[in-house]
């Protein structure tokens, strides 16, 4: 570095590189020779195909080769580093994830009590379509088909509430955007495949019925 250059001669380009945090974008860096700053400390990284922490006291023994003087801590794998680097995001797919479930597993038990309870209200119609020739299948149908046009409807809400709220979770959101068109499709899948097989129960259990006992239920 001189006075008619202060910021060095451009030597090399390198790849972007996430300093401070995996969830932040890189920042425009130059790197300059460690002897031409003063700086209170430093950062060495090793690479081994070994366990990394086995070779601690190799490198600390070459430091203190070099400069007796040198104070050597936080001895850290890449793995820690990463680790504690994510804390809050991994704490934060985790309750969003038990959140998720909670949802999921009460949308199924709902979806169940309603169509359980449809079924109930519609023995003798069930029955009387039995006694006139429908077939098990077509019973099986009907009870499933209402459960689905309840399910779809409620997706369609659900996708405009979520398309419309993506932005209050982007914060929460690392390697992939908020309106992953993946997401979108698999969640509603997913949430129809439940929703599906809850209504199967019961409409497997208007199937079984007796024509003549349905009929004579009030």
């Amino acid at each position: 570095m001189d006075s008619h250059n202060p910021f060095g001669e451009i030597v090399g380009v390198a790849g972007d590189l996430r300093e401070w945090s995996i969830d932040r974008e890189p920042m425009p860096t130059v790197y300059y020779i460690y002897s031409h700053f003063s700086f209170g400390g430093a950062t060495f990284a090793v690479r081994t195909e070994r366990n990394p922490l086995s070779l601690a006291e190799p490198v600390r023994r070459v430091i203190r080769g070099l400069d007796p003087l040198q104070p050597i801590a936080d001895v850290r794998t890449l793995e820690e580093i990463l680790g504690d680097n994510s804390a809050r995001q991994r704490f934060s797919a985790v309750l969003l994830t038990g959140f998720s479930v909670s949802a999921l597993l009460l949308a199924a038990v709902g979806i169940y009590g309603v169509l359980a309870y449809s079924v109930a209200q519609r023995t003798r119609e069930l029955g009387l379509r039995m006694a006139l020739g429908a077939e098990p299948g077509r019973i099986v149908g009907l009870v499933v088909g209402t459960g689905a046009r309840l399910v779809i409807g409620g997706a369609i809400v659900g996708l405009a509430g979520a398309l419309a709220l993506t932005g209050l979770l982007k914060s929460l959101l690392y390697g992939i955007g908020p309106h992953d068109p993946w997401t979108f499709v698999m969640a509603p899948a997913v949430l129809l495949t439940v929703a599906l097989v809850a209504a199967y129960v019961p409409a497997r259990r208007a199937a079984r019925l007796d024509p003549m006992d349905a009929l004579r239920m009030e």
